[in-house]
This record gives C-alpha cells, sequence and structure tokens, in this order.
C-alpha cells in the first residue's frame, strides 16, 4: 500500500511519496555460505529417506547386458530405511537433515520520498527505503557440539583443552553403531549426543559432520538507504541521469559458534554502503537535424551525427569474509590487537600483504583448540577493493535513406584499465595469508559494432 501526494502550495512541482510492503520469497533449497553466496547444487539429504540404487548395466566385463530398456533395474530399487532400526538408526554416522519445519522467508518493505521539479525537464528525488527480512535460512546449524561450558575463552592456545582428543574408554563398544571400538575421546562422549559423530573439531563446529540441519529458518536481515536521483530528459542534445545511494545491511545468517543463543550479527557481505552511478548522452550538434544542419552528405559523413555516451560507476567494496577455513566450517584466529586494523587493499606490488599479518599467530602449533570464537566474520572497516570504473562509447549515424540509417558504435569498458582486486587470502595457515591474488573485475575491453535502422 502507498499514498502520492502534491501539496497546492507547492504549486505542483512536489510530490511526496512513501509506501509499505511484504514480499514473501519461495523456499529454497539452496544453501547459502558465510561469504553470502548460494550453493550451485540443491540440498537433497534426508537421512532415512533419500536412497540411491545403482543400475548394473553390464556383467562380465562389460560383454554381457544386465539391464533392458524395459528393465532397467532387473534386482529391484533399494528401500529406504526410514526410522526401521528406532534409535539405532544411523548411529555413529554423520545425519544431514533439512529443516522440518521450513518456513517461507518474506521481507517487510517502507519507503518515503520527495520528487522536486527544478525546471521543465530536471528531477530531484530524495527517497528512504527500509527493509527487513526474516525466517532467512542458515546453511548449517550443528546439533551435535560440545557443551559450552567445556570450550576455552582464553585468547591463546589452551593447552589443558588437549584432554578432549586423548583416548578413553568406549561405552558404546560392541553395540550396534559403527564408533563401537574400544577407544573414544572425550571430546565425542561429551557431545549432546554421544550416539552420534561430534559436530565441533579441535578449530572450530563443522559443517561436514556431526548432526546438521540445513536451512534452519533462523536467519534476519535490516537495510536501510538514503536514495538520490537526478535526472535531466533530453534537451539541447544532453540528457543524464545520476544516482547516489548510502546504506547499511546488517545480517543474521551464519552462526559464530554452535552452541551461540543466536546467529551472529554482523555487517552483510553483500554491503555496499555507498555507489554512485552517472550515465550522461550528448549528441554532438552538428549534422542532419541536430542544431546545426550540414547540408553537404560528404562533409555530414565525417562531422555530423556523433553521439557521446558515458557511464561513470563508483562503489565501495563488501567486507572480507574472515572464514579461516570453508564457509561451511570456519575457524577461529589468535590475534593479538584490540581494534580493528587497516587495510591497504590497493596492492601496489606483487607479494605485498593487504594487512598487517603480524597482527596474527599463524604457527599451526599455535592454532586455538575447543575454543569459543569472538573474532567477527565481518568488519564494517575492513572491506575489499571498490569499484572505480568509466565506460564511454561513441556513435556514429550515417544517412543511407530517408527511413534508413547505418550506426557505428565504439564501446569501451573499463577504459582506463583500472584493477579492482580481489579479497585477500584468510587462512591463517596459508603461505598466502594476506596477500590479494586476483582481480574481480574484467580488463580494458573494447569492441565495435554496426548495426542498421530503418
Amino acid at each position: 500500500m502507498g499514498f502520492a501526494w502534491t501539496p497546492d502550495i507547492l504549486h505542483g512541482k512536489t510530490v511526496f511519496r512513501g509506501g509499505f510492503g511484504m514480499f514473501e520469497a519461495p523456499v529454497t533449497i539452496a544453501a547459502m555460505g558465510i561469504d553470502g553466496k548460494f550453493s550451485t547444487n540443491p540440498d537433497t539429504n534426508q537421512e532415512g529417506f533419500s536412497q540411491t540404487t545403482t543400475a548394473l548395466t553390464t556383467t562380465n566385463n562389460y560383454l554381457t547386458p544386465n539391464a533392458t530398456l524395459s528393465n532397467p533395474l532387473p534386482t529391484g530399487l533399494l528401500p529406504a530405511s526410514g526410522s526401521s532400526l528406532g534409535l539405532a538408526t544411523f548411529a555413529g554416522q554423520a545425519v544431514t537433515f533439512l529443516n522440518p519445519d521450513v518456513k517461507s522467508p518474506y521481507s517487510l518493505r517502507w519507503n518515503f520520498g520527495f520528487q522536486q521539479s527544478l525546471t521543465n525537464n530536471m528531477v530531484l528525488e530524495v527517497v528512504y527505503i527500509g527493509n527487513h527480512s526474516v525466517h532467512l535460512p542458515i546453511d548449517y546449524t550443528q546439533l551435535n557440539g560440545i557443551p559450552r561450558a567445556l570450550l576455552s575463552t582464553l585468547p591463546v592456545r589452551d593447552s589443558s583443552q588437549s584432554y578432549l582428543t586423548s583416548s578413553v574408554a568406549n561405552p558404546f563398544k560392541g553395540l550396534a553403531t559403527s564408533a563401537n571400538g574400544s577407544t573414544a575421546t572425550p571430546a565425542q562422549l561429551l557431545a549432546h549426543f554421544p550416539e552420534f559423530p561430534v559436530g565441533d573439531s579441535a578449530s572450530g563446529w563443522s559443517g561436514s559432520g556431526g548432526i546438521l540441519e540445513q536451512n534452519l529458518n533462523a536467519g534476519s536481515s535490516y537495510f536501510d538507504s538514503l536514495n538520490v536521483r537526478l535526472q535531466k530528459r533530453l534537451s539541447h542534445g544532453v540528457s543524464f541521469v545520476a544516482n547516489y545511494v548510502y546504506s547499511k545491511m546488517i545480517e543474521r545468517v551464519s552462526w559464530l559458534n554452535d552452541s551461540d543463543p543466536s546467529p551472529e550479527k554482523r555487517v552483510s557481505t553483500i554491503d555496499h554502503p555507498q555507489r554512485v552511478v552517472v550515465a550522461l548522452t550528448y549528441d554532438v550538434p552538428f549534422g542532419q537535424g541536430r542544431a546545426h544542419s550540414i547540408q553537404s552528405r560528404a562533409l555530414d559523413a565525417v562531422v555530423g551525427g556523433w553521439t557521446l555516451n558515458n557511464v561513470y560507476t563508483w562503489q565501495v567494496g563488501a567486507p572480507i569474509a574472515w572464514e579461516n577455513g570453508s564457509s561451511s566450517s570456519p575457524g577461529d584466529y589468535v590475534y593479538f590487537g584490540n581494534a580493528p586494523f587497516d587495510l591497504n587493499n590497493r596492492q601496489v606490488a606483487p607479494g605485498q600483504k593487504a594487512f598487517d599479518t603480524a597482527l596474527f599467530d599463524t604457527a599451526a602449533a599455535d592454532a586455538l583448540q575447543y575454543h569459543l570464537r569472538t573474532f567477527p566474520t565481518t568488519f564494517s572497516t575492513l572491506r575489499m577493493d571498490g569499484i572505480l570504473q568509466w565506460d564511454p562509447s561513441l556513435l556514429k549515424r550515417f544517412t543511407i535513406t530517408e527511413k534508413a540509417s547505418l550506426q557505428l558504435r565504439i564501446e569501451a569498458y573499463n577504459v582506463l584499465n583500472r584493477p579492482t582486486f580481489a579479497a585477500p587470502s584468510t587462512t591463517a595457515s596459508n603461505s598466502a595469508f594476506g596477500t590479494i591474488t586476483a582481480t574481480a573485475n574484467r580488463f580494458r575491453t573494447i569492441q565495435l559494432g554496426g548495426r542498421i535502422v530503418f
């Protein structure tokens, strides 16, 4: 629902607009990692109720057919085990299942702003837009971690935590489980469900074992933005539109620790707090049908009919994702600083570090183990390189007949050939830790094209 109001006292040159909407999204079975990217493969695991039957098409070293088009599975389909084994179902095995109480994510969106006519062909628009999303799916929720009280809170490696990996007698010995050996570890036996693999590794909680719930609808986000648009419609051969956005996006879509009461509140990995885009078109005022008409066909073919286009984009980069591992199993950092550090993401020499790695202890022997992480996965001040790009183009129109013309176009993308550097490596154990090794944009591209308009 919305409204528009033009006060008479402002002589019809000002319009106030506002609105509110609720937008529901379809349920997704794709996984979204800490880096804010969705997987390309759907989540299809439903333990006990998903089963794969392998088709044996030939025997006798591929010489004898074993299956036909009319009977492709002569031995039948393997049945899903379901819950036939009762409490022993999947005992000793990792379990991954989709959220059984799935909800549709939805957004509440509101906006308010005004448009002001500055001249007959120029308008200024200022709008505030807010958005709150709920029931967002969380990639992985680990349900079989170690109780929070047993994890270290020291800022450095706690050697006493090594007892969690020691060998002790296994109370599940001889039982109907794949983990029925003579010994086990305290970490395994202290898990919430010790009959299943523990979901906490020494480096942090794991998204590849234990008991994992996929797409738990516990995520949420907030987005606020100020949008300014100045637009001039075509007159005297010139038209342009300039947009400026100042925004912030806060989200809760991943866990910092599996024992946390709520997902981590952080600056989103798709947050770009400032963005400017300016598009300008200029018809050079020489040529047939323009301000300064040229009667000579030969001279018009050289001087007339030129149009210059420009698109300029400037955008602040997105926050760096501090995973220290995979996006589904983040590790922790031994960090010696007391505040967020500076980032030099404009790499000026091969191998230069984008940040001071001396603030971290990267020795494998000093890595934190069974530790509660407090180091955030994003910082508002630590961002990837932003966009600064100019894309001009030059058009020339040749008149063929009264109703037909030929248009030649020379287009350049990133004409200044300015690189946008990708994020540095954030894996502390990697030799490239802190180093930028790639770019996130394309190099200068120039193309020539033509089309006939009739």
